[in-house]
């Protein structure tokens, strides 16, 4: 088995390493599940943690497929993945390549799990812990024949029959998260357009260092992850456990770790059927809710009237509310888009094929990675093949003082508070107005996707190893293709007045919301340009 260290991770508790291994969740789940609060709503950390992606990241379809891509690319680098995805089987030795070792009796398939973090501890002989990339946690142990102690929030936790219990301000620290939350090429540098090396490994997911610069760490009370991503329930004390005369406290955070991959939860659900449907289905609905306060869209100085047959200037701001950039996390597919519809028709940012139609106005926001091809950078589908960042235009969080590894990227975001960046984006639409008089609603939509159906096919296509690719493209088809979910959307209504002279309508069609086929004048355009682009995405993916 190929060691962390040969992977140059050489940081935190190694496999094979622990006397008392990471447990099962369901240890844990025997005493901290089953209760509700007195409106009926479930609230422990085993119920809240089951239809989390966290709970379920060693057997999410996307990260299979991808995982077995990877390691034909790269032999061996599912060693780091699973670091992350799986810490028992990683700490227990069995998470080597494609996963076969894997053992779900042992926990395996818990993911991210109970003693992930109530056992994670900075070990007070290493001044260089805890260490902010790919998973390098340590874990507390126990003596010979004894049980390791689990670390909770509270400075006077509760003595529990089970294990010792101890209070750490570890599990209060946004650092606990950013451990996994910022991941690197383990063996790839990134390189410039230019095929340079930078020295530096290639960012394949920056979470945690977004937060770090924005105004969220550097408040007096700074804003962290578990503050966002764990929400306090609310209401009247509650105990933790459902072992008798447990004590009750105020302020219990829920754990289901809301994020923005709400599509994710639709295939989990998809992928095990029967299992956990209706909390699949709440997880997702929570998700969504997340989402739909992650941004703000709205208009700066909507035009009011118009001539018939004219162009109007469209200008809207789109901002960012929360700590790190958006989108964020895991970042090869994920998308946030600008849509403009005036009447019935998509003047910009329209859904086709299950794709964005990236027109002349498009505004995306997006982080597309490449590699180097002859000597040229061209887009990459594949993790074990990034180099190089073609293009980050994501919207920084607020206060944002980026360096090398999260500076923008074919945007300038530049102008933001205090010499900072912006966590705004301005953007402006040139729009079409009808031919005839009256008024029109003139809708702006954010436009959300968690992946793509390019990304899918391409890790389907690639994958010639196990089915795990043909199963995560059944499920894709099978869970409506992952379509495009609506963070925010602003409108307004312009007075269209009578035009001079009437243009010729031309009697052509318009790309309409989500489909081709409305009425305008820039319907053929459209449509070319949609299927233009899709064959150029095509072509791209052979290539990638």
């Amino acid at each position: 088995m190929l060691t962390p260290a040969a992977w140059g991770q050489p940081h935190g508790t190694q496999p094979g390493t622990l006397r008392a291994p990471l447990e099962p969740a369901a240890r844990c789940t025997e005493c901290h599940a089953g209760e509700t609060t007195p409106s009926g709503q479930t609230y422990m950390a085993g119920d809240t943690w089951g239809p989390s992606m966290m709970a379920n990241a060693a057997r999410d379809p996307l990260f299979l497929a991808t995982l077995t891509v990877a390691n034909q690319q790269i032999p061996g680098v599912g060693a780091v993945c699973f670091r992350c995805h799986t810490p028992t089987g990683f700490t227990g030795g069995r998470g080597t390549n494609f996963g076969a070792a894997l053992d779900p009796v042992l926990g395996d398939n818990d993911g991210v799990h109970c003693d992930t973090c109530h056992r994670s501890i900075v070990p007070a002989d290493d001044p260089g812990a805890p260490y902010l990339s790919n998973a390098q946690l340590t874990f507390s142990d126990a003596p010979v024949d004894g049980v390791a102690t689990r670390f909770g929030p509270r400075n006077d936790p509760a003595i529990s029959p089970r294990h010792p219990s101890m209070g750490s301000a570890f599990l209060r620290d946004a650092r606990l998260c950013g451990q996994c939350h910022n991941v690197d090429h383990p063996t790839l540098h990134r390189l410039t357009p230019e095929g340079q090396d930078t020295g530096q490994a290639f960012p394949l997911q920056s979470t945690y260092t977004e937060w770090a610069q924005s105004d969220f760490a550097r408040r007096t009370d700074p804003q962290t992850c578990q503050g966002c991503h764990m929400p306090e329930v609310g209401g009247d004390p509650l105990p933790s456990t459902r072992i008798p005369n447990s004590p009750t406290r105020a302020g219990q955070r829920r754990h289901d770790f809301l994020g923005g991959n709400e599509w994710g939860l639709s295939l989990l659900r998809a992928a095990f059927p029967g299992e956990l449907d209706a909390e699949f289905d709440s997880a997702r609905m929570a998700t969504r809710a997340n989402l739909r306060s992650a941004a703000t869209v709205a208009f700066v100085d909507p035009p009011a009237t118009g001539a018939a047959g004219s162009t109007v200037r469209v200008r809207v701001r789109v901002t960012n509310n929360t700590g790190h950039k958006l989108p964020t996390g895991y970042e090869d597919a994920r998308l946030i888009w600008v849509q403009v519809q005036v009447g019935e028709r998509v003047v910009s940012g329209a859904y086709v094929d299950d794709e964005l139609v990236r027109d002349a106005q498009a505004r995306v926001y997006e982080f597309e990675p490449g590699h180097m091809v002859n000597g040229r950078p061209e887009h990459s589908s594949f993790v074990a093949q990034h180099t190089v960042v073609l293009s980050d235009t994501r919207i920084p969080p607020r206060g944002m003082r980026a360096d090398a590894r999260t500076a923008p990227v074919g945007r300038d975001y530049a102008g933001g508070e205090g010499g900072s960046l912006r966590h705004w984006d301005d953007a402006t639409f040139e729009v079409p107005l009808p031919a005839t008089a009256g008024d029109v609603p003139v809708t702006v939509r954010l436009m959300y996707r968690a992946t793509t159906k390019h990304y899918v096919e391409a890790i389907a296509g690639a994958n010639t190893t196990d089915n795990r690719g043909r199963e995560l493209l059944r499920l894709f088809n099978a869970t409506n293709r992952a379509a495009p979910f609506e963070m925010a959307s602003v409108s307004t209504t312009v007075r269209v007045t009578a035009a001079a002279n009437p243009p010729d309508d031309g009697g052509g069609c318009a790309v309409a919301s989500g489909a081709a086929g409305a009425h305008g004048r820039w319907g053929a355009w459209g449509l070319g340009l949609a299927l233009a682009w899709a064959a150029r995405r095509r072509r791209r993916s052979v290539r990638s």
